[in-house]
């Protein structure tokens, strides 16, 4: 099993190359001994000429395995048919249907079976299986003549190659796709222990930190009070004193919340709130970080009368993508971002729209998985946080591109882990 495991079509394409190579020499060898094999007369001329088209593709196929490039699948699946195709030309020059090489026409039904998926492991073997039954109708023998004993014994030979090739493509490929299933699985099992204890050890460097910054920003919320007390018949200078109060406000209610909520996010005592107002509240919270973002929010009515209990690991989830939404609107020269909530299937839906550049569809596939991130300055932290809160709860997060430009970010929370029960 460890075996399939490890089958790639760029090993396997290796593979089949060093293979054609083989088949190319053996074929050069039974031409040289056909003369010296008594009972044995072989169609020299189209052999050779196979033979020879068979090594020159082979060396344009080498020199493309030297690309510093990954094979797929379908590459793989186009070499197999190549194969299946040259073995047919061979064995049409060299004994037909009653050669006894016919058998190998089970081999690239076998790496197909175990490297590739299903549809195609049918198709090698719907190939495999239409050249032999050609090859059996060009040279089949009556079974009313003299070689009617042979004549059974090759049709038993092609009735064996076909419940071969069905019990090959039904169960092997079965088993190789499990296989590749539970590998998938354990690389997921892996990444996420990864990620885990990422978050866990910046769980606990936050908690230091949190405890660490109480201090000055008392210090500087004393300091904010005695310049508006000195410096109060100054207006501008009052006003943006009064920003910088509400900054060190809102610190201090995050490191708060963090302080207060670190063995469970909903320990705290928090009343049931209607779901439009605490989503409006989260918003409203952001929109003090980001005064200079305009955020367009519009709440569904399904939602009326939906209370939930307010979830501080969600809230600070939800700011995170909302920074994120506002950062890439803001990389493109643009300060707009939108919010739709509505209510689908029992789930609560969150769509924040950015106006940004937009991210690759690769960075896509492991944002919120890995750690990265497209802003020089960022750590790749945000997404990767924001996943793991909002999996705790069974919620989701995709990111999608947008035909206007920019990207789609969409939240899926299930209400029934949120609401208040009735």
């Amino acid at each position: 099993m460890q075996a399939v495991v490890q089958l790639t079509p760029q090993k396997l394409l290796t593979w089949l190359y060093r293979l054609r190579w083989g088949a190319v020499m053996f074929v050069l060898l039974a031409i040289v001994s056909d003369s010296f094999v008594p009972g044995v007369a072989l169609a020299v001329g189209p052999l050779l000429a196979i033979a020879t088209l068979l090594a020159i593709i082979n060396v344009a196929i080498g020199l493309s395995l030297r690309r510093a490039r990954a094979a797929t699948e379908l590459e793989l699946l186009g070499h197999l048919a190549l194969d299946t195709l040259a073995l047919s030309a061979i064995l049409f020059w060299a004994g037909g249907s009653a050669s006894p090489f016919v058998s190998l026409y089970l081999l690239p039904i076998a790496i197909a079976a175990a490297a590739l998926p299903r549809m195609y492991a049918w198709a090698i073997a719907v190939l495999a299986t239409g050249a032999y039954s050609a090859l059996l109708l060009r040279f089949f023998y009556p079974v009313h003549t003299e070689h009617g004993s042979f004549a059974m014994h090759v049709l038993g030979m092609w009735a064996t190659f076909l419940i071969s090739a069905i019990v090959l493509v039904v169960f092997v490929s079965g088993m190789a796709a499990a296989v590749r299933r539970r590998d998938l699985s354990l690389a997921r099992a892996r990444e996420q222990m990864l990620r885990n204890e990422q978050v866990t050890a910046l769980g606990a460097l936050a908690a230091g930190a949190a405890h660490e910054l109480g201090t000055p920003l008392s210090t500087m919320a004393i300091i904010i009070s005695e310049l508006r007390d000195q410096y109060g018949h100054d207006q501008e200078l009052t006003g943006e004193l009064v920003v910088l109060a509400e900054q060190i406000d809102l610190c201090t209610d995050q490191i708060t919340q963090l302080l207060g909520t670190a063995g469970d996010p909903r320990a705290q005592d928090a009343r049931p709130i209607a779901v439009a107002d605490w989503l409006g509240s989260v918003i409203a919270r952001w929109r003090l970080m980001r005064p200079e973002i305009q955020a367009r929010s519009r709440f569904d009515a399904a939602l009326d009368g939906r209370q939930i209990h307010p979830d501080a690991a969600i809230a600070q989830s939800l700011i995170n993508l909302l920074n994120n939404a506002a950062d890439a609107s803001v990389a493109n020269a643009r300060t707009g971002i939108s919010v739709a909530v509505t209510c689908r299937q029992e789930r609560l839906l969150i769509v924040i729209e950015d106006e940004g550049n937009g991210i690759d569809r690769q960075d896509m596939a492991r944002a919120g998985r890995l750690r990265f991130s497209t802003k020089p300055e960022g750590r790749g932290l945000g997404l990767v946080l924001s996943h793991v809160s909002l999996e705790r709860v069974g919620g989701e997060v995709s990111l999608a591109p947008r035909i206007e430009g920019g990207t789609r970010t969409r939240i899926s929370l299930p209400l029934d882990r949120l609401e208040v029960p009735a």
